[in-house]
């Protein structure tokens, strides 16, 4: 066991081989009771010494038809972070704080493709994530209640690395945020708000942005409060109403993997804590401007053509209606996507006949990911030139395509997952060595802002004149401006 001395009281971990790790370390009172939709709260000193050698629960959630369960303990009480050190001692290492996605309506810190031991190892580094409240628990909009929580859970775990990290080995002044999806969603929120400046110095966005989009208020809270049966703006009944009731009516109104962008449990634009949409915020150089690496995986919604494969004419329609509303309601009209999903069908099936519907996966992937990543890095690096892009290749065993989330087990050195739902990755020297050049990849741009290493070949800063985008695979390779044709085509879409 170690024990180690935070500004509230002492906590006890554990002593591995090659890393200690502290599981469970609560950084703000359980939001529960009185505290349900509320903002976090500091903890108050305790007088023992907590034990740190297992994980907190991960926040309540239900998952969107078409996902996996996490199967880890639930809770309301769920406000919890997790470190993985080479060592407590005072060497000041460059500190990783990772932020999960899942849509803002799932997710937790404790899934093995997240243990940040390998890592941390590898890199000489500390690995911190932890559990901010997802669905309507974080991010409800309702009349007297502090919006968009789920941020400012994200804020109170920065606040606690920037205050006890120097404990665990590693450097407050050296902090890297980092996340995938809905992390890489928060990533961009924590870079254009007030609240969370001088929290971190570097930012790492894997498959999300500050999206043009996103960041609306939805509708939807008008509906749960029906579903909930108590009167609009009564936030006492709402808090002393059984947790499953919640759940149950969230889950009535938040829709399937296929209609995420309908989930009205996300950040919004509410004035005060997000006082304008982050992408402005970037256009007008306030955000905090540290150098970033953004980027995304080839083949984000690959599951469509698979999902479309297996289908028979009926079940097709409907999904392929649900595709067509993610346009529509992203301000594309019926014309224009006609003649969009015309350019791709044709482009993409000359190159790849093997996959029916694969176009649909490529038009997806870059109206929801690809370009609006090209958006926000239009907007940065006006102000940062220290940006880089990358595209990430490596495709998963079953199928040969870069899916959605496949990029985080070579992040975190972890190929070995068995909580990936992609198909899974084949281990062999290939992808052992690209997981080596991905993690040294992230350590080095942690330490230095460069992501730079005898790994890879020369990754030059995106511009807007270049555009320099790393393929991340096993040949990695610099191109210019990839797929440009399509990217001129969003010009006056997105």
């Amino acid at each position: 066991m170690v024990e180690i001395e935070t500004t509230k009281g002492k906590i006890k971990g554990v002593q591995e081989s090659k890393y200690q790790r502290f599981y469970g370390i609560p950084f703000a009172k359980p939001p529960v009771g009185d505290l349900r939709f509320r903002e976090p709260q500091p903890m108050d000193p305790w007088d023992d010494v907590k034990d740190a050698t297992e994980f907190g629960p991960i926040p309540h959630q239900n998952n969107p038809d078409g996902t996996t369960p996490i199967n880890q303990k639930e809770d309301e009480d769920c406000l919890y972070l997790n470190i993985w050190t080479p060592a407590a001692d005072t060497k000041s290492r460059p500190v990783m704080f990772w932020i999960y996605g899942g849509g803002f309506i799932i997710g937790g810190s404790s899934r093995a493709r997240l243990n940040g031991a390998n890592l941390a190892v590898h890199g000489d580094i500390v690995v911190v994530n932890f559990n901010y409240r997802v669905g309507a628990l974080g991010f409800i909009n309702y009349p007297g209640i502090t919006p968009n929580i789920g941020i400012l859970d994200q804020i109170a775990a920065l606040e606690w690395v920037r205050d006890n990290i120097d404990k665990f080995g590693g450097d407050p002044n050296n902090i890297t945020i980092f996340g995938e999806s809905a992390g890489a969603g928060s990533v961009a929120v924590l870079l254009t708000i007030p609240a969370a400046r001088g929290l971190y110095h570097k930012a790492i966005l894997e498959s999300g942005s500050a999206s043009p989009r996103d960041f609306a208020i939805r509708k939807g809270t008008e509906k749960f409060n029906a579903k909930l049966r108590i009167e609009m703006g009564d936030i006492n009944a709402l808090r002393k109403l059984p947790i499953k009731k919640i759940m149950r009516a969230q889950r009535s109104i938040s829709g399937s993997l296929l209609e995420l962008g309908t989930n009205p449990f996300n950040p919004f634009v509410d004035g005060k804590i997000i006082p304008e949409h982050p992408l402005e915020i970037m256009r007008k150089g306030e955000a905090s401007n540290v150098p970033i690496i953004i980027g995304c995986n080839k083949d984000e919604i690959g599951f469509l053509p698979i999902m479309l494969k297996q289908a028979d004419d009926a079940k097709a329609k409907p999904i392929i209606d649900m595709v067509k509303q993610q346009f529509y309601d992203s301000g594309v009209s019926e014309q224009d996507l006609n003649q969009l999903l015309e350019i791709y069908k044709k482009g993409i099936e000359e190159k790849d006949k093997k996959i029916p519907y694969k176009y649909l996966d490529a038009l997806l992937t870059d109206i929801i990911f690809r370009i609006p990543i090209i958006r926000n890095l239009e907007a940065y690096v006006k102000h940062q030139p220290n940006s880089y892009m990358y595209i990430f290749t490596h495709g998963s065993q079953d199928n040969n395509m870069a899916l959605h989330t496949i990029e985080i087990p070579f992040v975190f050195g972890n190929l070995d997952t068995k909580d990936i739902t992609d198909g899974g990755i084949e281990i062999n020297e290939d992808s052992k060595q690209l997981a080596k050049n991905v993690m040294d990849a992230w350590v080095a741009f942690a330490r230095t802002g460069n992501p730079n290493h005898d790994g890879l070949p020369l990754w030059p800063p995106y511009d807007l004149d270049e555009r320099a985008t790393m393929i991340l695979g096993v040949e990695s390779r610099v191109e210019q401006d990839p797929m440009n044709e399509l990217r001129l085509l969003w010009d006056d879409l997105l």
